[in-house]
């Protein structure tokens, strides 16, 4: 990938460049992302490119279970977590064919907000920190998803045995559980379990149920 070195926030700096990009872009703008020239040769080309020592697959996953009970009370949980891993996060097809994220949209440059660590946001491939056939296999878009979620939570009551033995009722529990409850990552734009490096995907939904069981 190229190494992603910050943003021409200004047509000065534009100016003032030294470094020459004519192999991937026919001109720089305001707004356009900087890579490393790794081989310090004066010039981006594709011998820029460095090989990253992870893949979107965790090297480390776990999870951690309780039960516990008390005076008819009962409750369990269930977290699981993965780390170790990189996530491509590219452009969603945003631009004339759809919106951009909320996430891309407060993260850009623009004539208003020089930005030096974000870029001005690209109609999906028109530019060459966007387009994967060009320059768009960048470290920019390289997110860790690590993360810990609280997958699965329930919290329930059984009545005592002797009030319910006139109605005939054996078991009486009452509980709510919910699912993906929270997700603490880095990624923030969309489930860091997804492997989908542009946002197609359907995203794992939060769940809260309220119940009751009944044994006669």
């Amino acid at each position: 990938m190229y190494e992603y070195d910050g943003v021409f926030a200004s047509q000065a700096e534009v100016d003032a460049n030294k470094i020459d990009y004519s192999d991937i872009t026919g001109q720089i703008r305001p707004g356009d992302m900087k890579f490393k020239d790794i081989n310090g040769d004066g010039k981006i080309t594709g011998d820029d490119q460095v090989r990253m020592d992870k893949t979107n697959s965790p090297s480390f996953t776990t999870g951690f279970n309780l039960n516990l009970d008390y005076k008819g009370f009962d409750f369990s949980v269930l977290f699981q977590g993965a780390f170790g891993g990189l996530q491509y996060i590219g452009l969603t097809e945003s631009g004339d064919i759809g919106n951009f994220t909320k996430w891309s949209y407060d993260h850009q440059w623009t004539v208003d907000n020089q930005s030096s660590t974000d870029p001005r946001l690209a109609n999906r491939n028109n530019t060459y920190y966007a387009d994967m056939a060009v320059a768009g296999n960048n470290t920019y878009w390289l997110r860790s998803n690590n993360y810990v979620r609280l997958k699965n939570m329930e919290l329930g009551y059984t009545l005592p045995a002797d009030l319910l033995t006139k109605a005939g009722i054996s078991r009486l529990r009452f509980f709510v559980n919910a699912l993906n409850l929270i997700t603490w990552d880095k990624i923030k734009i969309w489930d860091p379990e997804s492997t989908s490096t542009n946002g197609q995907y359907y995203p794992q939904a939060k769940i809260i149920n309220f119940g009751l069981s009944v044994q006669f």
